[in-house]
């Protein structure tokens, strides 16, 4: 949702990539050190791979969308068969293009989940890393409800992970929360948005959108409490989700989805997640909240 089109995703693999051989001995031990360094590479490498094709696919499909909306803009002007043919085509090619890029995002998780079994689920740093990348990209793919309840399990880990360690240490884990309950709010938003142009009353989809807009709010008010420069994106976020509280319908629909959302959820939506109130912020919370930030809003929010 906040995040610019490479990411900070791509980073946080390119940087995952570069795990010293230590890392992997830890958890393998010196006998099995050459052949899991092999694989865990070739696995790394692929998963990059798959979710470089993944952000570009999802750019594709935008643009589409983008395209699709335009016409039909036009068509409702002119009034033209002609114009109208064309829609239905760029209708087309936009439904093939977010197939394309869901399938796309659905091979990058299945990829970093590939990473996940080689290392095992532990409870380190790089493991809840994993779990961040994976949570992220099946949200992308479409598989939002399955995202939210890994996002909102990775969060409770992170939120209860002993805080010692020193200032680093802490600092890190204050990183790896935010952008845990970022991805969260995003999801969140994105299963309220598409629940919403679906056609489903607003005590359904207002259920989501009331879990995006907490988190987001937490966010918001705390970077500001610590003078952290993210503040102003958590804020604006913020205002998107209040935005679609408050939009009329015919409004919605005249807006361009997100850039990295899917066009459509894949799977139910499980029925306790209507009830449920869903991974809920801290009231009162001290940390280093300064360590880091959200990236800009990009741009067709």
């Amino acid at each position: 949702m906040m995040f610019s089109r490479i990411g900070w995703a791509r980073l946080a693999w390119a940087s995952w990539a570069l795990v010293p051989v230590v890392g992997v001995a830890y958890h393998f031990g010196p006998g099995q050190l050459a052949s899991q360094r092999d694989k865990a590479s070739r696995l790394q490498v692929e998963a990059i791979e798959a979710e470089r094709i993944a952000d570009e696919a999802q750019a594709k499909a935008y643009q589409s969308h983008l395209d699709a909306m335009e016409l039909r803009r036009a068509a409702f002007v002119t009034q033209s068969a002609e114009d109208e043919s064309k829609v239905l085509a760029a209708m087309k090619a936009e439904d093939a293009a977010y197939a394309s890029a869901a399938a796309a995002w659905k091979s990058a998780a299945d990829r970093i989940e590939a990473v996940r079994s080689v290392f095992g689920d532990t409870d380190t740093p790089d493991s809840k890393q994993l779990r961040l990348a994976h949570g992220r990209a099946l949200v992308r793919a479409g598989e939002i409800w399955s995202g939210i309840e890994s996002l909102e399990g990775l969060l409770t880990d992170v939120e209860s992970t002993d805080a010692s360690g020193g200032d680093t240490a802490v600092a890190d884990r204050v990183r790896l929360e935010d952008k845990a309950r970022e991805e969260l709010a995003t999801a969140y938003y994105y299963g309220a948005r598409l629940l919403r142009l679906s056609g489903l009353p607003a005590q359904e989809w207002m259920v989501e959108s009331g879990k995006s807009r907490q988190q987001f709010r937490f966010l918001a008010e705390h970077a500001r409490a610590e003078a952290d420069t993210s503040a102003d994106n958590y804020q604006r976020n913020l205002e998107l989700v209040l935005n679609l509280e408050q939009s009329s319908l015919a409004e919605l629909q005249a807006k361009p989805i997100p850039r990295e959302s899917p066009s459509k959820c894949q799977g139910n939506r499980p029925c306790s997640n209507c009830n449920k109130k869903g991974q809920k912020p801290p009231q009162q919370k001290k940390d280093a909240r300064g360590a880091g930030g959200a990236g800009a809003v990009p741009p067709g929010w």
